[in-house]
């Protein structure tokens, strides 16, 4: 898979993508400086979520009310992220929000574990053309899942925050992704050996929060600019040493 000019594959390096906290953007004067502080952590990419409450059951719609991005502030965050040389994305919920990542020249698309089996939006996605992440409850599927062509899956333990997710087996022969492309999304609260042990099986693509103030609605996820940092850049040691 390719995702904008960068071949994704264990022979490259790791594909790490800085998922920024939806609660923390509802003005433009709010966007610059994360996306620039994003930049500075040495991620390859920052992502997004372009849902609407309403498309989650009743229960959940008022604290999802709260973490909505405005999608009027999705172009500029392309163009942003652009001009940050970061590659852009976003979690995408419904057929409007894939078609305003392919109008505005977004990289990639995510489809989040809840929509596994979302057959619907799966098929407009891969309508789009753009690279797509998918992640899976690995709990479900201990041994992993293989991708395709356009579709690259990113395991993960779906719990928010998860404390001691299990990674998935390494690399044996055919056992494991015969295509050699898999991921890992990263939902731990203050850590991250999570994703270096999941770079260390071949893991080639890295999805964890970044957070900017200790009243995030989703910091118990996240990471501190600082911390993240740190991540990517023991990511890249431990791509050395595997």
């Amino acid at each position: 898979m390719k995702v904008g000019n960068l071949e994704i594959g264990y022979d490259h390096p790791t594909f790490v993508i800085a998922e920024i906290c939806s609660n923390i953007i509802n003005h433009l004067h709010r966007l610059i400086p994360v996306i620039q502080s994003v930049a500075e952590t040495g991620a390859t990419g920052i992502k997004c979520q372009l849902f609407k409450a309403d498309h989650f059951p009743e229960s959940e719609r008022d604290a999802k009310r709260l973490l909505e991005f405005p999608r009027n502030l999705f172009p500029a965050f392309v163009e942003l992220a652009h001009a940050n040389k970061l590659l852009a994305g976003a979690s995408v919920f419904d057929a409007e929000a894939v078609q305003l990542c392919v109008d505005n020249g977004a990289d990639f698309l995510k489809l989040a574990t809840r929509e596994f089996q979302n057959n619907v939006l799966l098929a407009a996605c891969i309508d789009s053309n753009l690279p797509i992440f998918q992640s899976y409850d690995s709990n479900l599927y201990p041994h992993g899942l293989m991708g395709t062509d356009c579709v690259l899956r990113l395991a993960c333990d779906p719990h928010y925050p998860s404390h001691t997710p299990k990674i998935i087996g390494g690399w044996s022969g055919d056992e494991f992704f015969p295509n050699d492309n898999w991921g890992w999304s990263s939902h731990t609260d203050t850590h991250w050996i999570d994703c270096l042990i999941a770079v260390s099986r071949r893991a080639c693509v890295i999805e964890k929060h970044i957070g900017f103030h200790r009243d995030d609605l989703e910091m118990g996820w996240s990471l501190y600019p600082d911390q993240f940092r740190k991540m990517v850049e023991e990511i890249r040691m431990t791509e050395k040493m595997r």
